[in-house]
């Protein structure tokens, strides 16, 4: 398989929202543009945190949440980043370990795209 970069793998439609708005706003803002997650970042634009399908269920299981409930207050924090230079092989062992969105950033954090294990799965249906 030739050795393909992430910047050419990656989306770039990006859909961002800041950590004090509501999780009924991330939601409302991830419907209506189909994503199935949220980076969510600091007034700088440095990426803070993402929220995905998975975290909104979490939320609603532990706390039946009101429409006042932060997107801070539930966002993963712990997030793995790529870089638009590395390789889609390097791709491999977050995607192993579960982790479903990559959010590619720049050396400021601030993101510039996103790789899911979707795009992965394209790339690689389409070279078989």
């Amino acid at each position: 398989m030739e050795t393909l970069s992430v910047e050419r793998l990656m989306s770039t439609d990006l859909v961002m929202i800041e950590p004090d708005a509501a999780a009924a706003d991330a939601a409302k803002r991830m419907l209506e543009t189909g994503v199935s997650s949220i980076l969510v970042v600091d007034d700088d634009g440095r990426l803070i945190g993402l929220i995905t399908a998975t975290d909104f269920v979490a939320l609603v299981r532990e706390n039946d949440p009101k429409d006042e409930t932060l997107v801070e207050a539930f966002m993963t924090t712990d997030i793995v980043t790529v870089g638009r230079d590395d390789t889609v092989e390097e791709l491999a062992e977050p995607t192993a370990h579960g982790y479903t969105h990559l959010p590619v950033t720049n050396g400021d954090r601030v993101p510039v795209g996103m790789v899911s294990t979707t795009d992965l799965t394209a790339y690689v249906s389409g070279k078989r």
